[in-house]
């Protein structure tokens, strides 16, 4: 297969354009200085026709039959009735798979991949200024004409303004995956893998011809004892602009294992034959320059502002508290190029060249071993190029390969497996100089598909017309894992979805409507004061959730790294130095604790009721009396009650078996002593515990009241979206993308024998018999398979992280998906919901309504991303458990009456066709999210994620920040990779000194003129500053220009109200709350603007407006000025140039920069150390 092919071309700012000292090519040039770095790929707008992707043309797909023809039944039912659509596919004339009620495994036999000439291979024209890129045919996989299959329709790969528009391809959807699983024999494991000729791909039964199942209890459907599918993973995730440090365990719960993340070396130092400033645009001024890459580094889960903890491990005895800010710029720049199109990889010598001073490229060099290893960057379906030139052998024999297995092909498998890749590339030549052969990676997946818990199963029911935009399209809907939750601020489906797939997405409409159980419209008001009512509850139960742990924040210059300026300043105490000398004193604070994050308290104040997450805000929880808050959000106090009157919540948490279910079921019937409540606000109130329950796939009961929101303050920014034609469009990219893994599907794991002390290897044996020795083994078994003890560990897994296991929760949410001839709802809104009535209809006890009110209470119209009307109702809580023994009639039944509540005559008896999930009878699953059980320790997740030995962990239940995610489980998935690495090739070197000092020996050889390869270029600077000099010694600088005013009334109103909304927090505070936060006084403030009258907010307005004129003042005679300084600097500057001639460069220098121009970087992939032209007289070197 070939991978979507690239532009080598990199000039950003025009074909032949240089920078100002015109001898070096930019390396830059392959990402366009306009288009935004903070990782907002533009939606694709139109599919690029006929491109497809495919496998190399000289490689064959064979597909053996299975031994077992019920293995791995999807837990669906399919329901058909007399009304059923047209169901020919509109790719095809190829009729539906007739039903069967056991079929066999499908056989395919002499699939030959060809190649397939694409109709847009014509020239494209590229966003960047760039030249025209042509477009590469495409290849894609045709099934033999004598096999009963259906031809893929594909999801286009449509580039977005970022991408090259030749990078455009296609995943194909409904064939067999080709993913190869080369494996050797159980008796050789060390043999190399198959040739690429012949590459065996285990059948991908998908949904397309899986049979419909039967049921003795009903006519409609069936349930079976397997499934095979996925649940709704509720997205949540990092902002990430201040980054948590996932790596602190206890030390008495678990031995330490893990690396130093860097070591000292005294080895030689490396070469480099790049420019400084060669990444910097130079057509960009500093300004624009450090906005793109303050964006990167945000929309990298990275501060831009201030040190990773790992990185002050790494760096705090080699640089200054001064000098951080240099590495910030450098460390911002290389994420810059990253995240401006992220289907190239970033080399070495692109990073190097984000430095600005040759005395930093050990420094650049060190960032981007950190950026890559830890997957910040490179990482996804990215191509990256092997080395151009081999290294030489040492000695005739074969050299050793070892192996790591990776245990499922959900995200978190096929990200590890793919960044393992990734990274075994990047770091060829250091395996080489090992003597061994990069290492291999086999991938075991249990199901005969992949994806996991992120399945888009395919309906059976096609349109009678094909829509223009979903054209070439899957109509599938979300088994499992559904909405994105936001793109920005560091989501990494963000780089997989939009910056490499190209896959189309529909924003979901955040507007909602809630329907009471009469069918009736909810008055909006009443929800409202009802929500604020539940937040508050939230909020004050949150004062008893565990504190999060601070971390070292060690920041840069603010101002320094907003201009794009590096520090001058030049200190020789290392941060380790100033901080011990720091503690040295009187009374001071020891290393530990300088230096440190302010402790943060997050308190809920709103709920997404796409989600069911809690959105929170910096604040103290609990901090005003109850009866006095309730008042505040706009409540009425029953007649006698006391504005001091308060909710008694302390003895509720001492309770023995205390949960956050138990004490809010509690906490709820104190409101109804301050205020006046109904049956409706039951229902409601219930309606949002029902999307808390969503959100953490259990009943709220069963949620730990210190660590239910343990991932707070970590959510992504942007809209809600869905993928067009299936989320699992992206697993199935990882898998495919550049190359397909080496991947064995339809092998369950059925014992793991692992090296505690990592002194052996690892076996993998599968229920079928086979077996894998490997090195190291990787293991994603979801946490309800681990509960249930189906595979097996030898030796057993130690006590810390059994209990951890035992001690996590692992629920189940599950779906009815209804489709329909056409829709007979609001096809504007994407979501609404739907209050359920409790066992005695008009009950005022929280007890009543447990069991209700999760069921069919949120349905989404999934139209758009499914492509036919569909609607999808959540099974949420108790309700999750109890279809998984439920009828699939009465289920369907039960849906319709809900609907007609609602919608009355207009919905039909029987939908055309419908799905339901049962997570919790999938043996591969168990389940669908992990959450905060009742006995749950603060450091569980991270425990979890703990290795022992040569065995790893990832999931979604080993990420602390971001559980019971998609994204959180691919994230977990980068970090078992980078664990893996440094197990492999130990810790990052770091050479000493890591900046050469500006006295060094080898600087004063190059300033005497000595190996001086840029002596024009510093007479052509010296020459300009001399003259800049000159001219300001005469006229003076130019007039600095105004500082714009606020424009906003609010500001003046806020900075005159500061007392006022501190004395109205302060009125109902409960004791011992201290004084109200800088952010309470914020949001009070802002209310009391929303509520302030227009007559009031006059004056406010009106300074601004005198603002304004006075600011336009200031800047017609800022213009005038600036120009009559322009005019004379220009005549000053020409007579310079006249009295002192511009310098030339000789003859010597002009051949040396004939000769860069020549070997400009063209690689887009780490290259050799000893790769192109090397001249020792013009190389950088730095001397230790």
């Amino acid at each position: 297969m070939g991978p979507p092919s690239r532009p080598r071309s990199r000039d950003s700012c025009g074909a032949g354009k240089r920078s100002v000292r015109g001898l070096s090519p930019n390396l830059d040039s392959r990402r366009s200085n306009r288009i935004s770095a903070s990782s907002n790929f533009a939606k694709p707008s139109s599919p690029i026709p006929g491109t497809s992707l495919g496998t190399p043309s000289d490689r064959k797909v064979k597909v053996k039959e299975s031994l077992s023809a019920s293995e791995d039944i999807a837990a669906e039912i399919v329901v058909w009735t007399g009304d059923i659509m047209n169901v020919d596919s509109p790719e095809s004339s190829t009729p539906a798979p007739p039903e069967i009620s056991n079929p066999p495994d499908v056989v395919v036999e002499d699939m030959q991949v060809e190649p397939v000439e694409s109709p847009s291979s014509s020239p494209l024209s590229h966003p960047s200024p760039s030249p025209s890129i042509q477009a590469s045919p495409s290849l894609s996989l045709e099934p033999s004409p004598s096999l009963p299959l259906e031809p893929s329709p594909s999801i286009p790969f449509e580039p977005s303004p970022s991408i090259p528009p030749d990078a455009s391809s296609a995943l194909p959807l409904d064939l067999p995956t080709p993913l190869p699983h080369d494996l050797p024999p159980p008796t050789l494991p060390s043999s190399p893998p198959a040739p690429a000729s012949e590459v065996v791909i285990s059948p991908f039964v998908d949904d397309d011809v899986a049979p419909k199942a039967e049921s003795s209890s009903s006519s409609l459907s069936a349930v079976s004892d397997h499934s095979d599918l996925s649940p709704v993973l509720s997205s949540v995730s990092s902002k990430a602009t201040t980054p948590v440090d996932n790596e602190s365990f206890k030390e008495a719960m678990a031995p330490a294992v893990a690396q130093p993340a860097s070591q000292v070396t005294d080895k030689p130092r490396r070469r480099y034959d790049v420019r400084p400033k060669v990444s910097i645009p130079p057509d960009l001024t500093l300004y624009e320059y450090a906005t793109q890459c303050i964006a990167g580094a945000e929309a990298s889960r990275l501060n831009p502002y201030a040190l990773h903890p790992e990185e002050y491990s790494m760096l705090r005895d080699h640089i200054s508290h001064t000098q951080v800010t240099t590495y910030l710029n450098i460390r911002n720049g290389i994420l810059r190029l990253w995240v401006r199109n992220p289907q190239i990889a970033v080399t070495r010598d692109e990073a190097i060249g984000c430095a600005k001073d040759s005395r930093w490229f050990d420094v650049a060099s060190l960032s981007f071993d950190w950026l890559v290893r830890r997957g910040y960057i490179n990482f996804g379906c990215v191509e990256i190029r092997s080395s151009r030139k081999p290294v030489a052998e040492n000695s005739p024999t074969e050299r050793k390969q070892k192996t790591v297995v990776v245990i499922g092909a959900g995200m978190s498998g096929l990200g590890c497996a793919r960044q393992l890749e990734g990274l075994f590339k990047q770091y060829s030549r250091r395996f080489r100089e090992m003597g061994e052969e990069p290492p291999r990676v086999v991938v075991l997946e249990g199901r005969s598909r992949v994806g996991g818990r992120v399945y888009s199963r395919s309906f059976t029911t096609k349109p009678k017309e094909i829509s223009p935009h979903f054209e070439g399209k899957r109509y599938t809907a979300e088994m499992g894992g559904m909405i994105i939750t936001g793109f920005d601020r560091g989501n990494p489906i963000n780089i997989l979805l939009r910056g490499q797939l190209g896959l189309d997405y529909h924003k979901l409409n955040p507007d909602m409507t809630l329907y009471d159980s009469n069918g009736k419209p909810v008055d909006l008001e009443r929800d409202q004061l009802v929500e604020k009512l539940y937040n508050d509850c939230l909020e004050r139960v949150s004062e008893y959730k565990f504190q999060q742990p601070t971390s070292k924040l060690i920041e840069g210059n603010r101002d320094l790294i907003d201009e794009g300026r590096d520090s001058s300043a030049e200190t020789h105490k290392t941060i380790r130095q100033a901080e011990e000398a720091a503690a040295a004193q009187p009374y001071a604070a020891p290393v530990s604790e300088q230096n440190m994050a302010p402790q943060v308290h997050l308190v809920p104040v709103s709920s997404d009721r796409a989600t069911g997450k809690v959105h929170t805000e910096p604040g103290t929880p609990g901090a005003q009396k109850a009866a006095h808050r309730v008042k505040d959000i706009g409540w009425t106090l029953k007649h006698g009650v006391s504005d001091d009157a308060d909710l008694e919540i302390e003895p509720l948490t001492k309770e023995p078996n205390a949960t956050l279910g138990s004490v809010i079921d509690k906490i709820i019937p104190q409101y109804r002593d301050l205020v006046d409540f109904t049956a409706q606000d039951f229902r409601l109130m219930n309606w949002h515990v029902a999307n808390l329950e969503y959100s953490n796939a259990t009943n709220y009961n069963q949620l730990s009241l210190k660590g239910w929101d343990i991932d707070a303050g970590n959510e992504w920014e942007g809209a809600h979206t869905m993928v067009v034609g299936g989320y699992q469009s992206v697993p199935r990219g990882l898998a495919l993308l550049p190359t397909p893994l080496n991947l064995k599907q339809k092998s369950p794991v059925q014992k793991i024998t692992y090296s505690p002390e990592n002194t052996g290897k690892a076996t993998v044996e599968c229920e079928d018999g086979y077996k894998v020795e490997a090195d190291y083994v990787v293991n994603t078994i979801p946490l309800g398979v681990l509960k249930h003890g189906n595979v097996q560990f030898d030796p057993p897994l130690p006590s810390w992280k059994a209990d951890a296991i035992n001690r996590l929760g692992f629920g189940v949410l599950n779906k009815v998906i209804l489709v329909y001839k056409e829709p007979f709802w609001d096809e504007n809104r994407d979501i609404f919901g739907v209050l359920r009535i409790p066992s005695s209809r008009h009950s005022l006890e929280q007890k009543d309504y447990s069991s209700q009110r999760g069921r069919f209470f949120q349905w989404f119209n999934i139209s758009k991303p499914s492509g036919l009307p569909v609607l999808l109702a959540l099974m949420a809580g108790d309700a999750g458990y109890d279809t998984e023994q439920s009828c699939n009639d009465d289920l369907v039944a039960e849906a319709t009456e809900v609907l007609r509540s609602v919608y009355g005559s207009r919905v039909p008896k029987q939908p055309v066709e419908a799905v339901v999930t049962r997570w919790a009878s999938d043996k591969f699953a168990r389940g669908s999210y992990s959450s905060a059980g009742p006995t749950m320790e603060a450091d569980d997740y991270d425990t979890m994620a703990r290795p022992i030995g040569n065995l790893y962990f990832a999931g979604e239940h080993t990420s602390g920040t971001h559980p019971a995610t998609v994204h959180g489980a691919y994230l977990s998935g980068l970090r078992a990779a980078s664990e893996v690495l440094d197990a492999m090739l130990g810790p990052i070197e770091i050479p000493t000194p890591l900046i050469i000092p500006k006295n060094h020996s080898s600087l004063k050889r190059k300033a005497s003129g000595v190996n001086n390869k840029d002596s024009f270029e510093a007479r052509l600077q010296q020459y300009e500053i001399d003259m800049w000099d000159h001219i300001v010694s005469l006229i003076d600088r130019r007039p600095l220009i105004p500082t714009k005013p606020a424009s906003n009334a609010y500001i003046f109103f806020s900075k005159s109200n500061y007392d006022n909304a501190r004395k109205k927090l302060e009125e109902g505070r409960r004791p011992g709350k201290g004084k109200p936060s800088a952010n309470e006084v914020r949001v009070m403030s802002a209310k009391m603007w929303k509520e302030t009258t227009e007559e009031e907010k006059r004056p406010f307005v009106e300074m601004v407006e005198e603002q304004k004129r006075a600011y336009a003042e200031k800047m017609t005679e800022w213009k005038k000025l600036a120009a009559e300084w322009d005019e004379k600097a220009t005549e000053l500057r020409l007579k310079y140039e006249s009295e002192h001639p511009v310098p030339v460069a000789n003859e010597q220098e002009g051949e040396g920069n004939k000769r860069r121009r020549g070997t400009g970087v063209e690689s887009y992939a780490e290259p050799d150390e000893d790769e192109g032209i090397v001249d020792e007289e013009e190389d950088v070197i730095m001397e230790g």
